[in-house]
């Protein structure tokens, strides 16, 4: 009789165990999406490392993102300048789509950061820098709300560097 009653109570345990499991891993699914980063230069050339490059289109594709992760991209950019020059990174142009392709509103709360090493790097006329922008989606309850109703399944801004 005992053994019975753990032989079900084990039984029990590992369903509820396992269906917990699942629900928890549909519900992650939902929080990875693609993306893909336009760049823009000006006064520098960028290429090589993780850049594809289409006719004059270059991107950084940065594979499936998760909330609450960071992901790097490298590359080498080359000032064409004549003169010194402190490149400046900005984003513009965030773009959300949703499991239809459709535009979608973009989130109130901006849980993106980009960053990069060259924050004041001073460039010489023709030099060239290996280049790491990072990009981390920071987790927050509110965001994975926004991702999940409204079925986010990719998303794409453009990455900007100029001199200053």
């Amino acid at each position: 009789m005992k053994t019975t009653l753990i032989i079900i109570v084990v039984v029990v345990y590992t369903i509820t165990l396992t269906s917990l499991f699942a629900s928890l891993m549909s519900r992650e699914n939902r929080l990875r999406f693609p993306t893909v980063g336009n760049i823009i230069v000006m006064g520098y050339e960028a290429y090589g490392g993780d850049i594809n490059t289409t006719g004059t289109n270059q991107t950084l594709d940065w594979g499936t993102v998760f909330l609450g992760t960071s992901i790097n991209r490298s590359f080498t950019l080359k000032s064409i300048s004549s003169m010194f020059t402190i490149p400046q990174l900005n984003t513009t142009n965030w773009t959300f789509e949703n499991a239809q392709d459709a535009p979608v509103a973009p989130p109130t709360i901006n849980d993106f950061a980009v960053d990069w090493n060259l924050n004041n790097t001073l460039l010489a006329p023709n030099e060239e820098v290996n280049v790491t922008i990072t990009l981390t989606v920071k987790y927050d309850t509110a965001f994975a709300e926004y991702m999940i109703n409204n079925q986010i399944r990719k998303f794409s801004f453009d990455i900007i560097i100029i001199p200053s």
